[in-house]
């Protein structure tokens, strides 16, 4: 049975929820403090608290952040010897830069087109695609390293491309104007990206509506990959392909290349992912695992008296009411900030379906990746929610 969470109050509107809890036989009635609830003393409080901490259950609401997924991967490009990386990435016998004509090629670039090389590395396909939008198009050479940005612009002034726009992006971030891109190319750099969800959804953020996304990577496949290849890699085609669309994405197609053996190819559009009726499309095994995971919260937005009556352990009560209010505020923005962050998908559940339609329709505008499930509170108990 769903168990109520223990809960301390840092400040009066502001509870650490327990996720997951495992209780000790002395802890399993709920805790309130310092409103509502049963009156207790101080020290007693400050001893549930010290073993909340200790065996580390607390979530800090709204200020969580995932773990990054490979830490230290982009270490060598903080300061990078950028002629040696230039004859590294460059060269002939390296699968990409044999096919490179082809790969841009099956991108579709068009004249006017606003590209984005994500993780550009030293301009390979910066410099192919500058020529193929001119005269009115623009490339986003996007990557973690100054040193190589600097290099591709430089080389890029000197090829007489001046339709080159250098970013220096950050671990979560690709920090491009919103809805300021067609295509976003990503070649050999997805599994150096730490923060998956973040340089994912800021990238479906900088896509225009229907703009696609392009993935070339490493085939990672236990017995015919190469020993490098399956260390340095974090994962395959399916989870790749599955975290991409957990973004926002819809996967178009895979394209296939006679002499592409070490790669693969594929293509995504921006897509709001929703049924019909406006629910997510993601399913409660994906549901379960991000909300595990750190990469997503659920939120209960039925009212107080619904919610004790019962509800999910993994679920934070943010009433339907309350957000009417919050987005009522004059400082909406900022006041919706203090309850959920921006940087997580946020799942959230109803009694049948129905309000959570609403506080999309709220959430949304303020530019929350918000997910309607259609299941109520039963029917995730149902599924093995607790």
């Amino acid at each position: 049975m769903p168990q109520e969470p223990l809960r301390v109050f840092r400040h009066l509107s502001e509870p650490f929820v327990l996720l997951r809890p495992t209780w000790p036989a002395d802890a399993r009635s709920a805790v309130t403090f310092p409103n509502g609830g049963t009156p207790m003393n101080c020290s007693l409080v400050f001893r549930v608290f010290a073993f909340v901490i200790s065996v580390g259950l607390v979530t800090w609401p709204a200020r969580a952040q995932e773990k990054s997924v490979r830490p230290g991967i982009n270490k060598a490009y903080r300061k990078p010897d950028v002629k040696k990386f230039v004859e590294r990435f460059e060269r002939e016998g390296r699968e990409v830069y044999d096919l490179r004509h082809q790969i841009v090629e099956a991108c579709g670039i068009r004249p006017g087109m606003a590209v984005a090389d994500i993780g550009a590395g030293t301009g390979l396909f910066t410099r192919l695609f500058a020529e193929k939008v001119r005269p009115s198009g623009r490339v986003y050479a996007v990557d973690i390293s100054k040193p190589f940005v600097d290099y591709i612009l430089e080389t890029s002034r000197k090829a007489g491309l001046n339709n080159v726009q250098g970013v220096v992006c950050t671990p979560t971030s690709c920090r491009l104007p919103r809805a300021s891109i067609d295509l976003a190319f990503i070649c050999d750099a997805y599994h150096h990206f730490e923060f998956p969800y973040k340089t994912m959804r800021s990238i479906y953020r900088a896509l225009k509506p229907g703009g696609e996304v392009v993935l070339v990577e490493f085939k990672r496949e236990k017995g015919k990959s190469l020993d490098w290849i399956l260390k340095h890699v974090r994962a395959g085609k399916e989870t790749f392909r599955w975290e991409i669309e957990l973004c926002g994405f819809e996967f178009l197609e895979e394209r296939t290349f006679p002499a592409m053996k070490k790669s693969y190819f594929l293509r995504f559009r921006k897509s709001n992912r929703t049924t019909t009726a406006g629910h997510t499309k993601d399913s409660l095994d994906d549901v379960k695992r991000l909300v595990a995971e750190g990469t997503a919260l659920l939120i209960d937005v039925r009212e107080q008296q619904e919610w004790d009556a019962g509800h999910l352990t993994d679920a934070r009560l943010l009433p339907l009411s309350r957000l009417r209010e919050l987005a009522r505020s004059p400082q909406a923005a900022d006041a919706l900030a203090k309850e959920l962050p921006k940087d997580k998908i946020i799942y959230c559940h109803c009694r049948s379906g129905g309000r959570v339609l609403i506080a999309t329709s709220i959430l949304k505008p303020f530019g929350y990746d918000i997910r309607p499930l259609k299941q109520g509170y039963q029917q995730l108990l149902a599924a093995g929610f607790e």
